[in-house]
């Protein structure tokens, strides 16, 4: 089960980050810069709209929490664990529901998804 908390972990950043920011193919690619031109042209720093590599619990929380209402039912959670099975997303999601409401607040989801 350890290996499908770190496989589910993986995963569901993925795919929130894909939700998130719905990155789609350009249309037309930026030209590959030469050897000699990336030498001589400093690198400019990144747009401040560009997607940040991590995000944290409250964001990941926020995407996943569709109807706003503050909690996650186990069907928002699912989102996070699109290749498992419903037997193993049950257990998990039933492992981090701490006082066992059928909902995860954000304080119970942020103190089990930072200890993944």
């Amino acid at each position: 089960m350890n290996h499908l908390a770190h496989m589910i972990a993986f995963g569901g950043l993925i795919a929130v980050g894909t939700l998130a920011y719905g990155q789609q193919p350009q249309d037309s690619p930026q030209p590959q810069q030469t050897q000699s031109q990336t030498q001589t042209q400093p690198q400019a720093p990144p747009p401040s709209d560009a997607p940040k590599q991590t995000q944290s619990a409250e964001q990941i929380f926020g995407m996943l929490d569709t109807n706003h209402d503050g909690k996650l039912s186990q069907e928002e959670f699912a989102k996070l664990f699109r290749e498992a099975k419903v037997s193993d997303v049950q257990e998990e999601f039933a492992r981090w529901d701490k006082n066992g409401d059928k909902t995860l607040t954000m304080e119970e989801f942020k103190a089990s998804y930072l200890q993944r």
